[in-house]
């Protein structure tokens, strides 16, 4: 078990309270899950928390909104974790915001290649979790969710119980918020390449190459409508084709000829492949 005092504000009673100028609370209130730097009083205390900590937001009449990640450095200072602000943040709370997404998913994909987690979509502020059969690619955008890497880790062996997990923790995103880049396994590990299966294809995927991580999940609806365009003898012209997504589920629907075209030669030997 990992040891909650490692994360700053994880504990309610812990928790720092981070004010809101007078009409800051609005958009938070509506429905909107970041907080921007002005709208935050940023006085000498706030701005001395380490970037990350949990926060409890308090609208300008002392009520308090939900509780946060707090960056000061940045100019989303502030991202919605639970309208809650009296949560506890631990393995456990992410482990029901896992299962929660994993139950979206399975109700929509037949086989175990999807977005697990989309950030503020799924509750999980700077979050990117793609799942590639028994492997799990993880990527952490934020401060805050970079304090709870650890917990993350406890809460998906509690809910998938993956073989591998890797850290893809490249984005650009990342230096925005003060953090530096890597790319390791953070559990096991696995040959190269993996494979996705999608749409009656199966593609090979190298996880720690490429972009983003690895494979764009959400043009699979997408692909199944050109490849249906392409039957009966189309011919196609596939550009920015990546690992050849598009053109390869074209030429299996019937397809005359593909052409497929990238300025990565890693990208068109996948495709190739």
């Amino acid at each position: 078990m990992i040891d909650r005092l490692t994360v700053p504000g994880a504990e309610p009673g812990d928790r720092p309270s981070i004010h809101l100028v007078p009409g800051g609370h609005r958009r938070a209130v509506a429905g909107h899950p970041w907080i921007f730097s002005n709208e935050i009083r940023m006085d000498a205390a706030a701005k001395a928390l380490t970037p990350g900590t949990l926060v409890r937001l308090v609208a300008e009449h002392g009520e308090a909104i939900g509780t946060a990640f707090f960056n000061s450095h940045t100019l989303i200072a502030a991202r919605l974790l639970t309208r809650a602000p009296e949560a506890r943040i631990d393995a456990a709370f992410l482990a029901e915001r896992l299962r929660r997404a994993l139950g979206l998913r399975e109700r929509i994909v037949d086989a175990p290649f999807y977005r697990l987690a989309h950030a503020e979509a799924d509750g999980l502020p700077g979050l990117i979790l793609d799942r590639y059969g028994d492997a799990i690619v993880m990527q952490v955008n934020t401060a805050g969710m970079e304090l709870l890497t650890p917990l993350l880790l406890e809460a998906l062996g509690a809910v998938l119980a993956p073989s591998a997990v890797l850290l893809r923790n490249d984005s650009p995103a990342r230096g925005l918020e003060g953090l530096p880049q890597e790319v390791r396994w953070a559990k096991g590990g696995l040959e190269q390449p993996v494979h996705v299966i999608e749409n009656g294809a199966r593609f090979p995927v190298e996880l720690g190459h490429g972009q983003k991580t690895g494979w764009f999940f959400d043009q699979r609806e997408n692909r199944a409508m050109v490849a249906e365009l392409a039957a009966g003898g189309a011919r196609m012209l596939d550009l920015y084709c990546y690992g050849g997504g598009f053109a390869v589920q074209a030429a299996l629907a019937g397809a005359a000829e593909v052409v497929a075209v990238d300025r990565s030669e890693a990208a068109l030997a996948a495709a190739a492949r």
